[in-house]
């Protein structure tokens, strides 16, 4: 199962999740370990047919089980070496601001991640930069000057350490 450019994105929040069986559940480990193995591989990893594997993939993406699939980059060897959480309040919370910032900031290309949050701050975003001058220049140019912006916290990144995304046992 070769890495595909079309990501295929449905809204959970308006479906009901099917369960996941035993089969499901291996293959999305062993897609989430390797995302470009071929279905053949895949087959014989999870002990059926590669025309069941097929099928089944296909079913869990139909379903919104799989998203997509993504190449991991090494953000420091394509020049984006410095990553940093920024939490971000915002002045006031109406929808004309929230609108604002949410259809400009995480389309940005610096920007990784965005987290709309609960608590304290309203956003939590992940971006990955050049070098900490560029940092400081970005959070300036993004967002200090942003006037739906209230207060920015940085928080550099030492070392991301991704978890599991495959389903709980």
């Amino acid at each position: 199962m070769a890495a595909s450019a079309k990501n295929v994105r449905r809204d959970p929040a308006h479906h009901t999740p099917e369960p996941l069986d035993a089969v499901d559940r291996q293959i999305i480990d062993t897609l989430v370990a390797d995302a470009r193995i071929t279905n053949r591989d895949l087959a014989d990893a999870v002990g059926i047919a590669p025309s069941t594997a097929l099928m089944r993939t296909r079913a869990l993406m139909e379903r919104g089980a799989i998203e997509g699939f993504e190449a991991k980059l090494n953000l420091a060897s394509i020049g984006r070496a410095v990553q940093a959480l920024i939490a971000v309040r915002l002045r006031a919370h109406d929808r004309d601001q929230i609108d604002a910032f949410t259809g400009r900031v995480p389309l940005l290309p610096e920007v990784l991640s965005t987290f709309h949050t609960s608590g304290s701050v309203d956003y939590l975003l992940h971006i990955a930069v050049r070098d900490t001058d560029a940092l400081r220049d970005w959070v300036l140019d993004n967002l200090t000057t942003d006037p739906v912006v209230g207060h920015t916290e940085t928080t550099l990144v030492f070392k991301h350490m991704p978890g599991h995304t495959g389903p709980l046992d």
